[in-house]
């Protein structure tokens, strides 16, 4: 099937935002008195939206609180602690300059989402940009991907989710449009081509590369 369009997930995708999301966790866990979590249970948890990470870290009656220092202290040192994944400056003009359609669906809030990608000078790519203030409902809901479908004028089988995670593959399925996953985030390429029935490719680039016609295989080269 043809891709015209292309939507992207954000941390883990473009952009490594993990350390900084877990820095400010930590902060704001810590504010609160409470033990900060380690690295590695702060991303598994990453993927639903800032609150469903923060009411499972610091549970229901203190959500709100921890809330406020969270984006106080993100909001102060994102962009330092982000960085722009390896390929994705070169890769997306590529696919740009190839006619297709290319958004953002993130459960990043819209403010952090266009500080960063404005940052890193790459947000001119994008036909459109989608958080979670935009829908009912966040990621894995379907609610985001068939809104940019619905800003694309195009039609679900036309369009490719690309994410780093699982919770992406979960997410494209249910909003009916194909998935490919890039091993760039906290799950490593085994895990992840092991896990679930989608191509997973190692780089950013190899995104391009398998919408070439000419490259070897669906994922293109290892």
């Amino acid at each position: 099937m043809t891709i015209h369009g292309l939507i992207f997930d954000l941390d883990g995708t473009l952009v490594d935002s993990f350390q900084a999301i877990h820095a400010s966790l930590q902060s704001a866990m810590g504010s609160l008195g409470m033990t900060p979590w380690d690295y590695a249970t702060t991303v598994r948890n990453v993927g639903r939206g800032l609150g469903h990470l923060i009411e499972a870290a610091v549970g229901r009656d203190r959500k709100a609180e921890a809330l406020e220092r969270f984006r106080a202290d993100y909001a102060a040192t994102c962009l330092t602690r982000t960085s722009l994944l390896p390929g994705v400056a070169e890769t997306l003009p590529r696919l740009k300059a190839s006619g297709r359609r290319l958004a953002v669906a993130t459960n990043k809030s819209l403010p952090f989402t266009l500080q960063i990608l404005g940052h890193f000078g790459i947000h001119s790519h994008f036909d459109c940009v989608l958080a979670p203030e935009e829908v009912a409902r966040p990621k894995p809901h379907p609610d985001m991907i068939r809104a940019v479908l619905r800003r694309l004028d195009l039609p679900a089988r036309h369009c490719l989710y690309v994410g780093d995670m699982p919770l992406d593959v979960e997410t494209a399925t249910r909003a009916g449009v194909g998935c490919m996953l890039v091993a760039t985030g906290f799950y490593p390429f085994e895990e992840l081509a092991r896990t679930v029935s989608v191509p997973v490719v190692r780089r950013f680039s190899q995104v391009a590369d398998a919408l070439d016609p000419q490259a070897q295989g669906p994922c293109g080269p290892p």
